[in-house]
């Protein structure tokens, strides 16, 4: 009976929560007060509230459980991940707090089947295992953000190895360093590509030279090459031939780097495979000695 009580006040304290949280008040985002103006915006406007409420509220539960850990190391790193995956911050709140309420409420509604089919169920370890569901869902989320943007930047270092070929194709050609630079991000639609074709865009626009934008790219998306790319650009000045030495320097040594991430990768993936072939070869001999081993123990 006491079971029964805890877990009815478990699922009413949810609730509460969660009720609690949607009601509170967001301030709303220029964007999207001024998407209100167009009659798309309004039929949006009319048909999502509910789906409005519901993202709000996981949005304040993920930002709560996101001020539980934070520093400005890990918020920084957040920043880099999220931009090199091309995710927003509301995305990755919400998926974080829908990880971590799955691992809470799993526990509970396990627990309330186990009850009603009859058998005990300890309050303590319902809550100890809803605890560890939640960090588990935190651990699960954070891996795999970290994951993704790994894998992002490999693929961006790649595509930037062949940015840089190209611009010293172009230089080679006869092109000025600048429209070598833009003409070279036309060629691909790559996400690499993209994103180097907006920061010269930007640079266009704002004044600043290409370098600088591209080192200010590299430091928002966690690739420290682009900032090793914009001091060497900066120190070889306007003259295209050192420009052009320094381009394909550093084209080289990413070639190298990724040759020896490759080559590391299939290294370790041979020695995983040391285990797998251990175990099935002992298991072999087992297999064979087996039935000489039942002989040997009847004869003696």
């Amino acid at each position: 009976m006491t079971t029964n009580f805890v877990l009815l006040g478990l699922f009413g304290g949810a609730g509460l929560v969660l009720i609690v949280a949607g009601l509170m008040r967001r301030i709303p985002r220029l964007a999207d007060e001024m998407r209100r103006y167009g009659r798309p915006a309004e039929r949006a406007g009319q048909e999502s509230p509910r789906r409005d409420w519901r993202m709000n509220t996981l949005t304040t539960v993920g930002r709560w459980l996101e001020h539980l850990g934070a520093s400005e190391e890990r918020a920084g790193r957040l920043s880099r991940d999220l931009a090199i995956t091309n995710r927003t911050h509301d995305r990755h709140l919400v998926v974080t707090a829908v990880a971590a309420l799955t691992g809470v409420l799993a526990p509970i509604v396990l627990a309330g089947a186990f009850v009603a089919m009859g058998w005990h169920v300890r309050a303590l370890a319902v809550l100890v295992l809803a605890g560890l569901g939640a960090l588990g869902g935190l651990a699960v989320t954070t891996v795999e953000l970290r994951q993704s943007a790994s894998r992002a930047r490999e693929r961006f270092r790649r595509e930037l190895s062949c940015w840089l070929e190209l611009v010293a194709l172009a230089q080679a050609g006869g092109m000025g360093v600048e429209s070598a630079l833009e003409a070279a991000g036309r060629i691909s639609p790559a996400p690499g590509f993209a994103r180097i074709r907006q920061a010269l865009e930007r640079s266009r626009h704002s004044g600043v030279t290409p370098w600088d934008e591209l080192g200010r790219l590299g430091s928002a998306i966690g690739i420290d090459e682009l900032d090793e790319l914009a001091a060497s650009l900066g120190l070889a000045g306007s003259e295209g031939a050192r420009i052009r030495a320094s381009l394909r320097a550093k084209s080289e040594s990413l070639r190298r780097h990724q040759m020896s991430a490759a080559q590391s990768r299939a290294n370790s993936t041979t020695e995983r495979l040391f285990l797998p072939s251990i175990v099935l070869m002992i298991g072999f001999l087992v297999f064979i000695m087996f039935p000489a081993g039942v002989s040997f123990a009847h004869v003696m």
